[in-house]
């Protein structure tokens, strides 16, 4: 959860639902590690992968809670306006994975058509992401994913975020800028790289500290916080079940990359 601003200490109750950052690192380590694998078996004796944490996020998982109700941390905004602190690197994948051959093995597919061996030796079905998913599986977090959704659009429609929502507005207002809601500014400054002007920089400070005045991200937060409680009450069966494939799946995940150590 996040350690200040706004949002310090806060986590809504999904959460405990989602996949971290680092458990989905963690996945993919391990397929990356019996892709690798795969790949030499069938000659690609210098295959590798992406590189991986390149383009760290600000949050822990998907609920984005340093910015899920905007921007909330007034000492980044002071410095870097609505820019991320920390921007990531881009990450190219290898030339050799564009290559036909890699290609068919990769994917078990060639011109269009499943294949079943290359160059006299068998493939597993699927080739290589066949195995690879057979072996590690993927993360599924479609559905708390979804229900996190839900609830932050319908949070935005209750009484309380919308009157607070209001407040925030008028406090923008009475400094300067014109905006309904917290994505309003988004149309207020430039997105282009480099570092955030001094325009930038007034506007996002304004921005959090009209949310400390108006007490909007506390309310946005029990608002959803409530929605969010009665959503997991209502799909409890399958979140549980979804949890459970997920905590299989990263015990695989374990035991792989403990053996690639």
């Amino acid at each position: 959860m996040p350690t200040r601003g706004l949002a310090k200490g806060l986590a809504l109750p999904l959460e405990v639902y989602m996949p971290s950052y680092s458990d989905e690192i963690a996945v993919q380590q391990a397929r990356d590690t019996a892709e690798t694998a795969c790949m030499r078996r069938y000659g690609f004796t210098n295959w590798r992968t992406e590189d991986l944490g390149t383009a760290p996020p600000l949050a822990a998982n998907a609920s984005n809670m340093p910015r899920r109700y905007g921007l909330t941390d007034l000492v980044e905004a002071k410095e870097y306006g609505y820019r991320p602190p920390h921007p990531g690197r881009e990450s190219t994948p290898p030339p050799e994975r564009d290559a036909a051959d890699a290609v068919t093995v990769l994917q078990g597919r060639q011109g269009g058509n499943d294949v079943t061996s290359f160059k006299g030796t068998a493939l597993p079905e699927g080739g290589c992401d066949g195995e690879v998913n057979r072996k590690v599986g993927t993360l599924d977090a479609n559905l708390v994913e979804r229900l996190s959704g839900e609830s932050f659009e319908r949070s935005q429609e209750t009484a309380a975020v919308k009157a607070a929502m209001g407040q925030w507005s008028q406090c923008m207002k009475d400094r300067g800028h014109q905006v309904n809601n917290v994505w309003d500014t988004d149309k207020l400054h430039s997105p282009a790289a480099g570092t955030a002007s001094s325009e930038e920089i007034k506007l996002a400070t304004d921005d959090v500290e009209c949310k400390t005045t108006t007490g909007l991200v506390k309310v946005w937060f029990d608002e959803e916080t409530a929605i969010q409680k009665q959503l997991i009450k209502d799909n409890k069966s399958s979140l549980d079940k979804a949890r459970s494939r997920q905590s299989s799946i990263l015990s695989t995940t374990s035991a792989i990359n403990a053996a690639a150590r």
